[in-house]
């Protein structure tokens, strides 16, 4: 039973930094080189979320019909938009009332990487959509880890975060990123990624509400 919770948890791990590795500037090369977009179909799959291994399968076709310049135009024109991005990839502008950046909402992710040993580096800020999906691999991983060494204080606190870091500052907001990528991108890279979005964390909701007892770690 161990050994099946913590392959659970790790599976959970790598499709969380893999989904979060989509929204990183695209690189064509390295996507197809690293089988990116057919890994997480393979994982999604695994964990019975058949739906949206088909739009990371249908991810994976459109890495070959299109040029690293086309992936970039779309993902500069969705996410850096000179004249406001229409899928904006950060919380706050979700979550704080007058969408600013850096607001209450982010000063809580802050306090969360922190808690759980994170320090957030880079240019971007810490509520970025991808940093937040690299967050939730990085729990479920260290989950995983405490599972494997019967750790049950570490499995607890990990759990906690996740729970309190997924609820209140990813769930709320994920989904609707996900509603515009799949009406306002124009190549289908990015509207099945929002596709994939909205279908894994819609799963996620369900998941993480199980009762303890009856979800995996």
């Amino acid at each position: 039973m161990t050994a099946e919770l913590m392959q659970a948890a790790q599976r959970q791990s790598d499709a969380y930094r893999l989904l979060a590795a989509c929204f990183s500037q695209p690189d064509r090369e390295m996507f197809v080189e690293e089988n990116l977009c057919a890994n997480l179909a393979g994982l999604m799959r695994e964990i019975s979320l058949p739906a949206v291994g088909e739009a990371c399968q249908r991810m994976a076709q459109s890495l070959a019909e299109n040029s690293q310049e086309e992936l970039l135009i779309e993902y500069s024109g969705l996410f850096l938009g000179p004249f406001g991005a229409p899928a904006h990839p950060y919380g706050s502008v979700y979550l704080e009332q007058d969408r600013k950046l850096m607001g209450d909402s982010t000063m809580e992710v802050l306090k969360l990487y922190a808690e759980s040993g994170v320090q957030h580096e880079g240019d971007e800020p810490p509520d970025h959509i991808a940093i937040e999906l690299e967050f939730m691999g990085f729990l479920e991983g260290r989950i995983a880890q405490a599972v494997s060494e019967s750790n049950q204080a570490d499995r607890a606190d990990f759990s906690a975060i996740r729970a309190r870091f997924f609820n209140r500052l990813l769930a709320p907001w994920a989904p609707i990123l996900g509603n515009i990528l799949k009406e306002q991108a124009t190549l289908a890279f990015y509207r099945d990624l929002g596709e994939c979005l909205l279908g894994f964390i819609n799963a996620e909701r369900q998941r993480l509400q199980k009762p303890a007892a009856a979800q995996n770690p």
